[in-house]
């Protein structure tokens, strides 16, 4: 009788679908996206190799095993893969986390009200209220927070499925602001 081994990387998937399903039981679950975007660089700095990325990274492991045999595998154009395109989405990245940051300020200082939606590419508000499951009490500051993060995960997320579907499964990860990022620090810290 044999004994297969689970490799626990494997299962890395359940933590995107576990992020998008505790978001609708509360979305101050999405908080927890932050560790998708911390982790990474503390791999990094620690390890010097992009462990993230090549390894642990849940939404690439979702995405491989989405679209492994349902990718029509085509040839992805070559500006897609430029370097003018890392870095138009690295910027757009950095704009969210701008935005986050001042929108937040706002909404502490009562200037403008809590996000409590959620939007696509930053400004297009989808046409359907998030579920919440389990309403919590939680402050503002950290709904508005939750709401801006979930948004740039759900962006990311159905960017990645379009690119995964049409070209390769992973295709996201040549052009993820992250991928982009630890790079550079990688090559920095080689310096």
């Amino acid at each position: 009788m044999t004994t297969s081994k689970i490799n626990w990387t494997n299962l890395l998937f359940i933590g995107t679908i576990l992020f998008f399903a505790l978001s609708f039981v509360n979305i101050a679950f999405a908080f927890l996206g932050i560790i998708c975007v911390i982790t990474p660089f503390y791999m990094v700095v620690k390890t010097g190799k992009k462990l993230w990325c090549t390894t642990y990274c849940p939404r690439a492991n979702l995405f491989t095993r989405l679209f492994k045999k349902i990718s029509f595998d085509l040839k992805p154009p070559k500006w897609l893969y430029s370097k003018d395109t890392k870095r138009l989405v690295l910027n757009f990245f950095c704009i969210n986390l701008v935005f986050i940051v001042l929108s937040t300020y706002m909404v502490a200082k009562n200037n403008i009200p809590p996000m409590n939606f959620v939007r696509f590419l930053i400004v297009f508000q989808i046409p359907f209220e998030l579920p919440q499951l389990i309403p919590i009490e939680i402050p503002v500051i950290l709904s508005h927070i939750s709401y801006r993060i979930f948004s740039i995960m759900f962006t990311s997320t159905v960017v990645g499925m379009i690119l995964g579907v049409l070209y390769r499964p992973r295709s996201w990860c040549a052009v993820c602001p992250v991928q982009t990022l630890t790079t550079i620090v990688k090559e920095q810290s080689q310096i």
